[in-house]
């Protein structure tokens, strides 16, 4: 059985488990609906986290989970109506409002630089030493719809452009944001690099199925990009759920700020345990980049002004801009985090 085969089972095995301790509901229990990428992946963990601490039944609702391939499916998801909220990036949300979706951000989940690097085949490390030398391969990189690139489609073409290499001068191969995807386009040999965040990073180079030549919060990154500490991830909603289900935000982000709370007070080895997550060299995996990220996450899922403005240079980096006369403070309701 393949490494990939062998961790998706044990991640479902975990899952079941965590999913056959955990008490019934109360009949009148408020049900919250969330889709978020994943499973397991870092900028979601506090999520993620709300239903296995119980912080759902502490305020009397159930948080249903569904899982995604990209944040754009599921702000897309969301907002046709399959979930009441959807954790995504930020920068793709002025996509949504060109096509008069209205959606709006009403938490951040992550601050600073994004954990993102890419890691070539092994078999080409001594080929592809530096994101120059991508110019006529392939990579691996989650994609959106056919009218909204994902936020990672977008980063991954900044960064390249950066470097000189138009992004169509790059094969893009789609891919899912998990590590069953990523790991897959490199053992598989369907890509020749892959974009991905820790812990998939350092897994693959664990691993030994890649080499990593640059990463994004590395203070030794030769290029600084433009807005490097813009906002990845929030927690988004449509407006029209937030006026018809007011007490919905106001708890969601009570059990977020509590998750968010959880994951400063504890040692971060706490993390990956209490996710289920039963692989223990993916429990190191992740220990080892939560120690290289201790500010990672938000303490109280505010939204930084300094951030803010950093996520305008890299919207404007990247082409996405916001209708005539609006910012992407527009965007923001942040009426549940005063």
């Amino acid at each position: 059985m393949g490494m990939s085969r062998r961790r998706a089972l044990a991640g479902l095995g975990a899952l079941g488990m965590a999913a056959s301790l955990r008490p019934l509901q109360a009949a009148g229990d408020e049900i919250i609906r969330l889709n978020i990428p994943g499973p397991h992946l870092m900028p979601f963990f506090p999520l993620e986290l709300i239903p296995v601490l119980g912080i759902d039944r502490e305020l009397g609702v159930r948080l249903a989970i569904r899982h995604l391939p990209s944040g754009v499916l599921a702000a897309e998801d969301m907002l046709a109506g399959n979930a009441d909220f959807a954790g995504t990036g930020l920068p793709i949300l002025p996509n949504f409002i060109a096509r008069h979706r209205d959606i709006v951000a009403i938490a951040t989940l992550s601050s600073g630089a994004p954990p993102y690097g890419i890691v070539v085949r092994k078999a080409l490390a001594t080929k592809i030493r530096s994101l120059k030398d991508l110019r006529g391969h392939s990579v691996g990189v989650p994609m959106g719809s056919v009218s909204t690139k994902t936020y990672l489609q977008l980063l991954a073409e900044h960064w390249v452009s950066a470097h000189g290499v138009r992004p169509q001068e790059v094969r893009w191969v789609p891919i899912t944001q998990n590590y069953e995807g990523v790991h897959g386009a490199l053992a598989g040999e369907v890509a020749d690099a892959v974009f991905c965040e820790e812990p998939n990073s350092g897994a693959l180079v664990r691993e030994g199925l890649g080499v990593r030549i640059a990463s994004l919060y590395d203070p030794g990154n030769p290029v600084q990009l433009a807005g490097s500490t813009h906002i990845r991830a929030v927690l988004a909603a449509a407006p029209a759920t937030l006026e018809a289900r007011p007490q919905a935000p106001r708890k969601m982000v009570q059990m977020l700020r509590r998750a968010l709370t959880w994951i400063h007070e504890v040692p971060r080895e706490q993390i990956p345990l209490r996710l289920g997550i039963a692989d223990a060299a993916q429990r190191a995996d992740i220990v080892q980049a939560l120690g290289r990220l201790p500010n990672f996450y938000s303490r109280d899922g505010r939204f930084d002004p300094a951030e803010i403005a950093s996520t305008r240079l890299f919207m404007k980096s990247v082409g996405l801009s916001m209708p005539a006369g609006r910012d992407i403070a527009t965007v923001i309701d942040a009426r549940w985090l005063r």
